[in-house]
């Protein structure tokens, strides 16, 4: 517990009093460790991190600190922190509010006016929260050129990022990349605030390697625009958008009361020739909630992204993975609109369980009606069981859903089971989907020798034409391996939009 009484929360801040307190204000930036009465940022630091005065830092407020910034001249312009070597880690909760500085915007995207630089391409990080410091936070700072480091780094706990920038300029406009945008290293991290009163966006694109990585448990990423510009109508060359290798992450809206306008993120990455540019790839995650993104979409819903070489969602030897809905709120608030026009907009590997995809538009703008396939056209592989209901699937001249079971024939694979979904829902079954006539499969086998439960059924599904699929019906073509009968002879109700759930999973 860091303050010695408790408060009300218009007078709190990540539990922190805001009251009796005196600011450390930055008011150079200059990366200077002198005893006159400047404050640089580093000073600023070390008296956060010695709970007292430091240099011309001032910190009297043996709790917790806020660090704030009035750099002059030129009050309005940026000013760049040009760092002299590694900052000092933290080491007690802070809040780092840049925001203060004069010209510093943080919606409906950052444009902010504090830009920390790696001139001399130190093999560092920018900015690292260790030990001790849990409960942080971050506004308003740039952070840029740390071409084999983190932007940031969070080791320590409930740490919150907003109104930031990582991997481009101060203005979100040229690319400047780090090796890691954020880091996330401690336990339930919030990267990017989405209140009722507040929305607090990240930038995070442009970054090398990956521009958020997880390894924490319970971390919320909400409302941010990752690996795209600043428009959020086109993509940044990056590495991956999101590496999650963590248990219990969530992605996008429903767990915030701010509007799921403010909670989605736009996760779209440009093959940068060097690392996997696939938007978000589990490794060895579980408990991985996606609800309400668009992933390879601009925000406008429409825009198809120019990828490149790379994948939507990539799920490898993970478990428990929602993508979509559990039945809980709005159809429009929870479904993620997927596309990709360099492979796959999901993809999940061999190796993976308890896998729920539900209530999505894939290769499908937002609207539900405009398809957004590319001249490569897929829409989801599946090497391991799955939920796959209620889904919008647009598959053009390629496949809708391609079932691969694993090649070293070591199980009989039952890819479209019945499946609980979210704690408290109903059991589904792989139904109630919406495929377009598409050239090649609605759903295809491909059994690379492995054994495969037959049938595997995948019935009361839309086949865009009223008698089923093909090769019987004038539908997509399912495959023979399929079972497919009843199927609909007209649309589901999911196949629109504005539907709201009224029974736990829709009437």
């Amino acid at each position: 517990m860091r303050a010695l009484f408790r408060c009300l929360p218009m007078f709190c801040l990540a539990g922190l009093p805001l009251f009796g307190h005196a600011d450390i204000v930055v008011n150079t930036a200059i990366d200077e460790n002198a005893a006159n009465a400047s404050c640089s940022l580093r000073e600023a630091i070390t008296a956060v991190n010695s709970q007292s005065d430091y240099n011309g830092c001032t910190d009297a407020d043996l709790t917790w600190s806020k660090i704030t910034f009035a750099i002059a001249p030129n009050a309005g312009e940026v000013q760049m922190l040009a760092l002299a070597g590694a900052l000092p880690i933290v080491s007690k909760p802070v809040f780092i509010d840049a925001t203060t500085q004069t010209g510093s915007v943080c919606t409906p995207v950052p444009n902010l006016r504090v830009q920390i630089t790696n001139p001399s391409a130190f093999g560092i990080d920018a900015l690292a929260f260790g030990p001790g410091s849990s409960g942080s936070k971050v506004h308003g700072l740039a952070i840029s050129g740390f071409t084999t480091g983190a932007g940031l780094i969070l080791s320590s706990d409930a740490d919150t990022i907003g109104c930031t920038i990582a991997g481009m300029d101060a203005s979100g406009t040229t690319a400047q990349a780090n090796y890691e945008g954020i880091y996330v290293n401690g336990q339930s991290a919030t990267i990017g605030e989405a209140s009722a009163s507040a929305w607090f966006p990240n930038l995070i694109s442009g970054n090398s390697f990956a521009n958020i990585a997880v390894y924490g448990n319970n971390a919320v990423i909400a409302g941010n625009y990752v690996g795209v510009d600043k428009t959020g109508l086109a993509p940044r060359q990056s590495g991956y958008g999101l590496l999650i290798s963590a248990a219990g992450t969530h992605i996008g809206t429903g767990f915030s009361d701010g509007p799921a306008a403010h909670q989605r993120n736009i996760i779209g990455v440009q093959s940068n020739g060097v690392n996997s540019s696939n938007e978000i790839d589990l490794e060895v995650a579980s408990d991985t909630v996606f609800s309400g993104n668009y992933i390879g979409i601009g925000k406008d819903g429409q825009t198809l992204l120019p990828i490149g070489v790379g994948g939507g969602i990539n799920v490898v030897a993970s478990t428990n993975t929602l993508i979509g809905c559990n039945g809980v709120g709005s159809w429009d608030d929870c479904r993620n609109v997927i596309a990709n026009d360099g492979y796959t907009p999901i993809s999940v590997g061999s190796g993976s369980f308890g896998i729920t995809i539900v209530s999505n538009f894939i290769n499908v703008a937002a609207d539900g009606v405009t398809s957004l396939v590319s001249t490569f056209s897929q829409g989801v592989n599946l090497g391991a069981s799955a939920l796959f209901a209620r889904n919008v699937v647009s598959a053009g001249s390629g496949n809708g859903v391609v079932l691969l079971p694993p090649n070293d024939h070591s199980l009989t694979s039952v890819f479209l089971n019945s499946t609980p979904v979210g704690s408290g829902g109903a059991t589904l079954d792989s139904s109630d989907n919406c495929f377009d006539d598409a050239t090649l499969y609605g759903v295809q086998i491909v059994a690379y020798g492995s054994a495969i439960a037959a049938p595997t059924a995948f019935i009361r599904n839309w086949w865009g034409a009223a008698d089923g699929p093909a090769p019987t019906g004038s539908g997509a073509i399912a495959d023979a391996l399929v079972l497919t009968a009843p199927f609909l002879t007209a649309p589901s109700p999911y196949c629109g939009i504005d539907h709201i759930f009224a029974d736990g999973f829709g009437g």
